[in-house]
């Protein structure tokens, strides 16, 4: 194995990357849309449809109760007073029961915060950046319990939990409700702790964004060669290659079970968007085939966690922002020593 590679910024994603998301989401939400059909005496496979036509924007990044506001096959208008009480029971009841699997099921993978704080304890930083939406990602992190202490920033979405305010988004006042709970507390207590460092963009920005992720870099004061992106989508996460960042692909998240890959096909509104680590590699293929430079780049920056989060020991070697800068300036001193000592002897 090459050298370790120092790296002093940490930029993760979060779902299936420091936890299991795809395949809890993929059974609750496929457990749900079953119930939810059977409410209604029609077949399972017309209400996704029905969800993928209709849902305003990507389907996944809703809560599972914005689906009953945007399915028209689920609506209570035109029902008489006593069926629409009847679904309307029905359909609280099961949106409880997904919200508790899909709570419940939100686990951390193995070896994950020990890392974490062994990069910390080096000095690194650590980031969160993710496309879920702000009320999704603070929930998910909260039904982990993730030490806040561990995060010195995140990035993710702006969504109705957030307004705008002198041109820039920020979490509501109002009590954060995600899909039946409450996570005022955590949300609260990582915006006391980030400050300026908790960063929603606009709804549109999607991965794989070079200024969002520069934008990261910059506000941890690192640069592009001592960052290493981590996350399970090789395009979208692994992008940062672009602009000189590592990559370490987690494929332990890549990896999802054959019921959520077809629950996902009937959902996905993205044609080109891949799940599976067959599916990203193949991603990563034709990026080779249609990009050669950028394959390059990820040749030469993209290492493959095979045993999970906790491989990154295995192939960087964590320290403090200071430290990285001192030790650019002592190779830019011997540089231009060398530079100097040349100059020196074309004289002579």
């Amino acid at each position: 194995m090459s050298e370790k590679k120092p790296v002093d910024l940490i930029v993760s994603d979060i779902d299936n990357t420091i936890s299991d998301y795809f395949n809890n989401w993929g059974s609750a939400w496929d457990k749900g849309i079953g119930m939810l059909a059977e409410s209604r005496g029609m077949k399972k496979d017309d209400l996704y449809a029905d969800i993928r036509d209709n849902a305003d924007g990507y389907a996944r990044f809703h809560n599972f109760d914005d689906i009953l506001k945007q399915a028209p096959s689920l609506s209570l208008e035109g029902k008489s007073p006593e069926e629409a009480a009847r679904l309307e029971k029905s359909d609280a009841r099961v949106c409880h029961e997904v919200a508790k699997a899909y709570h419940d099921g939100n686990k951390l993978y193995e070896g994950v915060i020990a890392t974490i704080r062994k990069a910390k304890a080096a000095g690194a930083q650590f980031v969160l950046y993710t496309d879920s939406p702000a009320s999704g990602a603070v929930a998910r992190m909260a039904d982990m319990n993730f030490p806040i202490d561990l995060v010195d920033g995140l990035v993710c979405r702006a969504d109705s939990t957030t307004e705008m305010v002198d041109g820039k988004y920020q979490f509501k006042k109002a009590p954060l409700q995600v899909t039946g709970g409450r996570y005022d507390g955590y949300r609260d207590a990582l915006v006391e702790k980030l400050g300026d460092k908790l960063v929603l963009n606009p709804n549109g920005m999607w991965k794989p964004n070079m200024e969002v992720m520069q934008g990261i870099i910059d506000r941890h004061e690192s640069t592009p060669d001592k960052t290493v992106m981590v996350g399970d989508s090789i395009k979208s996460d692994g992008g940062a290659v672009k602009i000189g960042c590592h990559y370490a692909w987690q494929k332990e998240g890549s990896e999802v079970t054959s019921a959520t890959q077809e629950m996902y096909s009937k959902i996905n509104e993205m044609s080109d968007y891949k799940i599976g680590s067959a599916g990203h590699l193949a991603s990563l293929e034709k990026i080779k085939k249609d990009d050669p430079e950028l394959g390059k780049k990820y040749d030469d920056k993209m290492v493959t966690l095979e045993g999970g989060f906790k491989d990154l020991n295995k192939y960087f070697r964590f320290q403090s922002a200071e430290k990285s800068r001192e030790q650019a300036n002592v190779q830019a001193n011997v540089m231009q020593a060398a530079v100097a000592r040349r100059r020196m002897a074309g004289r002579g």
